[in-house]
């Protein structure tokens, strides 16, 4: 039969002794479990009161310092140098080799290097040297070998053309492609006073800029430009010049700022009705680009100018009239 409803089930012998021991165990545990919680409280209110300390930052590797002639060093073995006359000849190689053979102008022209070109080349680079703004690569890796050079001069207001101009050195009878190209890029520029438009004494002109065909690609040419800036700067010159004939070389210079305020088609330059400068490629026009330095500050140093004294940037003696 059933149990009456509400009554309770009769334990079994022994049933009441395991229960009460397996509950005796069970609050035995909560006991336990409450005393720790309360060991842990303090501890844990300890740690928050202590004060945080922030791990030591590890100390960087300091950057080696270059010697003194040297304004920069790029991927490992390329540095670079204020050219000076001891390294003439070799720039003068290196352009007849590598920048005259392609120079779209000089191309136009079937200009033949270093036949049509050392012979005037060997003598005025010596003069651009000698201001002791020019900038030389140099790969350590090879012996020193030069893979790049900017050749650069300095012009002053008032000042007449002097022995570093190419027109100073290319004969119209002897050198008639040269010539030419001289008188073009003479023209270029005739018609702008830099000194006025700028409010300016003297300006940094880029003359020639090359790199070695087998180190193309590594952005040599691009720290010869930043280098060079960078001479200028320590100089103090706020006014920077080029004319660029290229579309590379364009495009280098327009990366560090330089701004086109002049620009020539090769299409529409003529000489007695005709094109003067025919199949130039993509090589299209001439520019005149321009960049502004801006002072640096009194209190301000930068790690990327040097200035550098150069004992051997004398200039020969002008040529003969």
């Amino acid at each position: 039969m059933s149990a009456p409803l509400g009554a309770a089930p009769r334990r079994k012998e022994g049933e009441g002794e395991g229960g009460s021991e397996a509950g005796s165990e069970a609050g035995n545990l909560a006991t336990t479990t409450s005393s720790q919680q309360g060991e842990q409280e303090p501890l844990a209110q300890a740690l928050d009161d202590q004060p945080m300390i922030e791990p030591e930052e590890p100390e960087l590797p300091s950057e080696p310092e270059l010697p003194p002639d040297v304004l920069y060093k790029h991927d490992d073995t390329i540095v670079f140098k204020i050219l000076t006359q001891e390294y003439s000849d070799e720039a003068v190689d290196l352009l007849c080799n590598h920048f005259f053979r392609d120079e779209p102008l000089g191309k136009a022209l079937y200009l033949e290097s270093p036949r049509e070109v050392d012979h005037w080349l060997s003598k005025v680079i010596p003069h651009m040297i000698g201001d002791g703004v020019s900038v030389m690569a140099l790969d350590e890796a090879a012996d020193g070998r030069m893979v790049g050079v900017a050749i650069n001069s300095i012009k002053r207001r008032g000042e007449a053309p002097g022995p570093d101009g190419l027109m100073a050195w290319v004969d119209p009878q002897k050198d008639p492609k040269m010539f030419k190209i001289a008188s073009f890029l003479s023209n270029l520029v005739n018609d702008i006073d830099f000194f006025t438009q700028y409010n300016v004494e003297k300006i940094f002109n880029y003359e020639l800029l090359n790199v070695d065909k087998q180190y193309g690609g590594r952005g040599i040419a691009s720290m010869l430009v930043q280098q060079c800036s960078n001479v200028a700067r320590a100089q103090e010159f706020s006014c920077l010049v080029v004319e660029t004939t290229g579309i590379f070389s364009a495009k280098i210079f327009g990366r560090h700022n330089f701004k086109t305020i002049k620009e020539v088609q090769y299409s529409q330059y003529r000489q007695n009705g005709r094109i003067l400068f025919p199949n130039t490629g993509i090589h299209t026009s001439a520019r005149v680009s321009v960049k502004i330095l801006e002072p640096l500050e009194s209190n301000s140093t930068t790690n990327t100018t040097k200035t550098i004294t150069t004992t051997n940037a004398t200039s020969p003696p002008p040529p003969h009239s």
